[in-house]
């Protein structure tokens, strides 16, 4: 779908910042209500039981599809609004551009296990971090309701268990929410600032901000900058889409390989990774980011040649 040259078709980057923070409240309040409300309904249950009960372990299949269903609709909706209310193709204004090379492929593969351990490595930072009693049981508190929510999702016996798992807490958040926060927000915030680097970061923030965790936000910040430079470099929401992918993917299958044993599976959730891993990973990061912006570019005067 392409729009046309008209008025509102050309909106300056405030004016879509404005519909896509106004689509974002929507999309949230709509996600919850239909996403809720659908899985009361097949389980029979009211809509104000339906919180409590999808944690439960049983209910998995029902937790999976509340979480794909309030993530398509909540990070979608305002995606997919402000690509149709700007000029040009709608979905080349969410970011689907194709991807010009398979070194680029390759190297956002090594990217996001480096990746891996500079959010373990952050993770550990934060951890040392000293913060007050109050605060620390409140963000523990945090921690555990989101496990209990992951486990609550994520309970496989079977590969085709694992196939589900797969498909709502790793395909599906990546490919909404890559196009949310990449292909729209920091689009948005690039064109309006004209800073990519600054546009990197406020989304980077926000995207940590909210996923609600203390332990685990410099670790999702982190990862939220390296998704942006790969998307700022390489132009195309597919390869940031693969990162985070590969991210959610690896935690899944590792809570699969243990799944029988619940003290592994807490390991799982918990295992971090040294510092000093993290100094180490920053060098690789910055080589291959490096790597990865000259073959892009390369990739694109080829193009147009």
């Amino acid at each position: 779908m392409e729009n046309s040259s008209k008025s509102i078709f050309t909106m300056t980057a405030p004016m879509r910042l404005a519909l896509f923070l106004g689509a974002t409240g929507i999309g949230m309040i709509l996600g919850a209500l239909i996403s809720f409300s659908l899985v009361a309904a097949l389980l029979h249950v009211g809509i104000n039981d339906i919180q409590k009960i999808i944690l439960e372990p049983q209910y998995a299949t029902a937790a999976q599809l509340a979480n794909a269903l309030a993530s398509i609709i909540a990070f979608g909706l305002p995606s997919m609004a402000v690509a149709y209310f700007t000029q040009g193709q709608m979905v080349k204004n969410m970011g689907f551009a194709p991807i010009k090379s398979n070194q680029q492929v390759l190297l956002v593969i090594v990217l996001a296990f480096a990746g891996l351990m500079l959010s373990g490595a952050l993770g550990s930072l934060t951890e040392k971090i000293p913060i007050g009693a109050s605060f620390k049981n409140w963000a523990e508190s945090l921690e555990a309701q989101y496990k209990k929510a992951l486990v609550s999702m994520t309970q496989m016996h079977s590969m085709l268990d694992l196939f589900y798992a797969l498909l709502a807490v790793a395909i599906v958040p990546a490919i909404v929410e890559e196009s949310y926060f990449r292909g729209t927000l920091q689009k948005t915030l690039t064109d309006w600032t004209g800073k990519p680097w600054l546009a990197i970061l406020v989304t980077a923030v926000f995207f940590s901000t909210i996923h609600f965790s203390y332990f685990g936000f410099l670790s999702r910040m982190a990862l939220g900058i390296l998704l942006g430079f790969i998307f700022e470099f390489t132009k195309t929401i597919w390869l940031p889409i693969l990162l985070h992918f590969i991210n959610n993917g690896i935690a899944i299958v590792a809570l699969y390989s243990v799944r029988n044993n619940p003290a592994r599976m807490e390991k799982v959730m918990d295992e971090n990774f040294p510092i000093y891993w993290g100094l180490l990973a920053c060098l690789v990061i910055y080589y291959l980011l490096i790597k990865l912006k000259k073959i892009s570019q390369d990739a694109g005067l080829e193009k147009s040649i």
